[in-house]
């Protein structure tokens, strides 16, 4: 019995971890302005740790550092620290994004800190021009309808073409990326995925599918196929950059009308080869801006950006297998605001090294009490 309560009570000794006395109150305040996006946060307690654009923490320009106050910010230009742009033909316009992460504590990532994603859409004007004429007094009626645009979307799924769209993978998993439009009518438009590209987020951008819609590493993604109308796909196997996990892919989708009673042209592609990828060098500062402005007149009004992101886990010596919980990406299609949970275990008891120490040494303590305890009463009376 008394080994057993000796037992117990060295169990008792383990406590729970404490977290750091703080945390974001309510929700973001999100400014869009013409030229960056600000975000600031409201805090429990006075912040003392970064704001900084997620990966991108060692970016001075991308980082911000507060301390001794209730708010805590960052103003994110839309030509640096991986600041997304595409553009939308239903709605018309451009959405803006990034991950914010906000850190409460001042070297480390911990529980309470959350991740943000952050984005603006900037609606594009339709602007109406009219003058005054003269009409005879038989004028000829016009009936038109507006057909909407199709919403397009780009996907990785995970296994084929059925699959879940996946957050997490690991090197060499199969997974299946897909492009789908969504269209109200049927047989009225054509979609082609063209000028594709997948970075790093870190201004390292290669080149997989050229503007004719043809890919040019076998290796990383083949030619793609077009099972209908406004859908495109291919198989492939996971990859990352040496040094990143994260992977951004972004694509160009052209939209045009079907010929009624014909077939929707495809892109006429050779076999691509092997190692075939283009790296593109894109000069820092940039000026990227322009994308908010008039577009130019050569820029075809029916051509549109879908991005997609994965983050891959490095190799291993052991088989990987990801939990479902994180292998899959969320079904919330929110676009403002989308927090990401930046831990996965909210209740748990840790121990930290002195922490250990001192209940090995209290249980070894205990061991020896019960020991001699033990062999005292035991001790033959009749020898005392």
């Amino acid at each position: 019995m008394l080994p057993q309560i000796v037992f117990c009570a060295a169990l008792a000794c383990i406590v729970s971890a404490i977290p750091v006395d703080n945390g974001v109150e309510g929700e973001p305040e999100i400014e869009c302005g013409p030229t960056s996006i600000t975000v600031n946060f409201n805090t429990r307690n006075p912040f003392d740790g970064h704001v900084y654009v997620k990966g991108l923490y060692d970016q001075q320009g991308c980082r911000s550092d507060e301390g001794g106050r209730q708010v805590a910010g960052i103003e994110l230009p839309f030509d640096s620290c991986n600041v997304a742009r595409t553009r939308s033909l239903n709605p018309r316009g451009i959405f803006v994004s990034a991950t914010v992460v906000i850190s409460f504590h001042p070297l480390f990532v911990t529980k309470v800190d959350r991740a943000y994603r952050i984005q603006c859409f900037y609606m594009e004007a339709d602007k109406t021009v009219s003058t005054q004429i003269e009409v005879s007094e038989i004028t000829t009626a016009f009936a038109t309808q507006v057909v909407p645009m199709p919403v397009c979307r780009y996907e990785i799924l995970d296994g084929g073409p059925s699959g879940q769209p996946i957050q997490f993978a690991t090197i060499g998993q199969q997974v299946y990326h897909k492009w789908t439009c969504d269209s109200e009518t049927v047989d009225t438009f054509c979609a082609v995925v063209h000028s594709c590209f997948v970075d790093d987020g870190n201004g390292d951008k290669v080149e997989i599918l050229n503007s004719d819609g043809c890919a040019l590493d076998k290796y990383l993604l083949n030619n793609l196929e077009y099972p209908t109308d406004l859908m495109a796909g291919q198989e492939a196997h996971v990859y990352k950059y040496a040094d990143r996990s994260q992977l951004f892919y972004q694509c160009q989708i052209s939209i045009t009308i079907k010929e009624p009673n014909s077939e929707c042209a495809r892109p006429q592609c050779s076999e691509p080869q092997g190692f075939g990828a283009v790296r593109s060098a894109v000069p820092k500062g940039a000026a990227a801006l322009r994308v908010l402005k008039k577009r130019a007149a050569d820029f075809n009004a029916n051509t549109l950006d879908v991005r997609t992101d994965i983050s891959t886990l490095d190799i291993i010596n052991e088989p990987a297998s990801l939990p479902i919980t994180l292998r899959y990406r969320s079904a919330n299609g929110d676009y403002r605001v989308e927090e990401i949970a930046a831990d996965f275990i909210r209740n748990g008891i840790c121990l930290s090294t002195v922490g250990f120490a001192a209940v090995f040494v209290l249980m070894f303590a205990l061991f020896a009490v019960a020991v001699i305890v033990m062999t005292t009463l035991s001790r033959d009376p009749s020898k005392a």
